[in-house]
């Protein structure tokens, strides 16, 4: 009796060892799996990415903030009236025709323009009412949609050089919740819808046309599957091959 006493003890310590060993393991991720760029060497330079050398063009339902200054003050007020009220916004709201009206322009057609161009055009055919006039164009009720084991939230597109990475840092980003490896980007393209799963655990994000996100675009991190659920079931096994096998050893040692 005496001689199993002590293999008792051992035993019962290295059951209660491993079943620890095993709920640390169920429940926990290693770093790893939360690491970005992995395969990333130290200190070097990344070459023919992917960028962001084109600007957005101007859609329906897209509300415009359009800023005219000029040498005449008094008279420039009068083409910084807002158009239109969406939500706590407002602007000039394009509509179903593409289209928004302008003082003195009339009804102007700026849907499949950029910003840019819009500008371009508005301070040339102003000049008549206002010279040396300089036109602001900007879009103000974009955004895209964070969805996810992530802080779930509609973000203001404020950028068109707003990268995926800048989007999820905005929602307190992944940490343990989310795969990493498996970010889901749904992009509206005309009447389509395109789904492109990204990897956030090596390089080839920065070589992705989705590493920049465009108007309307849906991101969802898919949730890792939750072992704490799991995590008592283990304990009663464990506890229970304990308890067996204490019994075959007390049993034995009588």
């Amino acid at each position: 009796q005496l001689l199993f006493f002590p293999l008792k003890i051992n035993i019962v310590v290295i059951l209660i060892s491993l079943s620890l060993l095993v709920v640390s393991v169920s429940s926990c991720r290693t770093a790893k799996q939360l690491t970005y760029f992995q395969d990333l060497p130290k200190d070097t330079t990344l070459t023919n990415l992917v960028t962001k050398d084109f600007q957005t063009k101007i859609q329906t339902g897209d509300l415009l903030t359009i800023t005219v200054a000029s040498l005449s003050p008094e008279n420039t007020l009068l083409y910084n009236a807002p158009q239109n009220a969406v939500g706590d916004k407002t602007g000039y709201l394009v509509d179903e025709t593409g289209k928004i009206p302008f003082i003195k322009l009339g009804d102007l057609t700026v849907a499949g323009m950029t910003k840019k161009e819009l500008k371009a055009k508005l301070e040339k055919e102003l000049t008549p009412f206002l010279g040396q006039n300089v036109v602001s164009v900007a879009i103000v009720n974009r955004h895209i949609t964070l969805m996810g084991a992530i802080s779930p939230q509609i973000l203001p597109l404020t950028s068109e050089k707003m990268t995926i990475l800048d989007a999820l840092a905005s929602s307190g980003d992944i940490g343990f919740k989310g795969k990493t490896d498996n970010i889901l980007v749904i992009r509206e393209n005309g009447n389509d819808k395109e789904f492109k799963r990204l990897n956030l655990t090596d390089k080839s994000i920065f070589y992705s046309p989705y590493f920049y996100l465009q108007p309307n675009d849906i991101v969802y991190v898919e949730p890792v599957k939750d072992q704490s659920s799991k995590i008592p079931q283990i304990i009663s096994w464990v506890t229970t091959g304990i308890t067996f096998t204490i019994f075959i050893i007390d049993r034995i040692s009588r």
